[in-house]
């Protein structure tokens, strides 16, 4: 399955991510400097790979992210020199080389730019014919993204390694094993993993109070602004609570979990997961903090009581939140709760 998009390549929610390269070992304009500063190993890697001649046109270079999304970068090379213009030709042998380099990774989801068609100066008319011919040899239930000429800036604001600690990991954590169930994060699913990690007992000191879209903490809101360019990745000016949100150096977090968090905090991840089961949308997180957060803090416990009271919260939970939903999540988390305390 081919699809055409524009925008920023490394948001792209798939298993392998194309990065148009030279052979010696330069990144230093357009797409390829944005992976060289998202994928700093990926490009040590690679320029290792160049410096020993070990990397030509017509070749690919794969690494291993050690993620899940990307878990492969695939370098492919559409010029000899950075100084050099791209040439159709290398286009064309790559292509062949990528189609196996997809086969052989058994590959299910790919992302691939305009293949020399910007500083390399091909023409996208060209180029796009090439991408799709070489493309019918490849199994049609693989998802193949294609992002066409006319993006913005695909550069990400990129900051020095962030120490983690306990609750910095254990959020990412949250967020990646939401992401490992099929979901695009976003700053909403953020908050609400956030809320019920809490809930289930980590001390994370954050408060939460009624926002428009649910339970809502404005110090939890700061952390991911302060996360982002380094383990997570959103445009800071999009705060907006549907604004796709992803991860980085996940490698970092999971080794650091594995060494510092203690069992009872694996637990709490584990619960967490359990907790969601069943409301892992957006909707369906929303509801469920919304219902927790009004029996909680309303100290009510009927159905009825708690419908009343998502009722008065906004015109919008009133119109979205039917009884029947409500009534629904509110017997989840009673029984839930109900199995924790045995």
């Amino acid at each position: 399955m081919i699809r055409f998009t524009k925008g920023n390549i490394l948001k792209a929610d798939v298993e392998a991510l194309v990065n148009t390269v030279n052979t010696v070992g330069v990144m230093g304009k357009g797409i390829a400097l944005a992976f060289k500063k998202a994928f700093p190993l990926n490009y040590k890697l690679y320029k290792e790979a160049c410096d020993n001649k070990e990397f030509t046109v017509g070749t690919m270079f794969t690494t291993n992210t050690g993620q899940l999304m990307p878990k492969f970068i695939i370098n492919f090379p559409t010029k000899e020199h950075w100084k050099g213009r791209s040439k159709i030709d290398f286009v064309k042998s790559g292509m062949k080389e990528l189609v196996e380099t997809i086969k052989t990774n058994e590959i299910k989801s790919i992302a691939i730019p305009p293949l020399g068609c910007g500083n390399g100066g091909l023409n996208w008319n060209e180029v796009k014919p090439i991408i799709i011919n070489e493309l019918q040899n490849i199994n049609n239930d693989i998802e193949v993204v294609i992002y066409e000429p006319g993006f913005n800036n695909q550069t990400v604001p990129v900051k020095k390694e962030i120490a983690l600690t306990p609750a910095r990991a254990m959020l990412l954590y949250a967020l990646k094993d939401y992401q490992v169930l099929g979901y695009s994060i976003n700053l909403l699913v953020a908050q609400k993993i956030a809320y019920f990690l809490q809930r289930i007992g980590e001390p994370l000191n954050l408060q939460y109070e009624k926002g428009h879209y649910g339970p809502y903490s404005n110090r939890l809101q700061h952390l991911l602004k302060y996360l982002n360019g380094y383990y997570l990745n959103f445009k800071h000016e999009e705060t907006k609570p549907s604004s796709t949100v992803t991860i980085n150096h996940f490698d970092k977090v999971s080794t650091y979990a594995q060494k510092e968090l203690d069992s009872n905090q694996l637990e709490r991840l584990k619960k967490t997961r359990e907790l969601i089961e069943g409301f892992e949308s957006p909707y369906g997180l929303e509801l469920l903090a919304t219902v927790d957060y009004v029996s909680q803090n309303e100290n009510i416990k009927s159905t009825e009581e708690i419908v009343a009271k998502i009722g008065e919260w906004t015109e919008r939970k009133k119109e979205i939140m039917k009884p029947f939903h409500i009534d629904v999540a509110h017997k989840r988390l009673k029984e839930y709760y109900r199995q924790q305390w045995l």
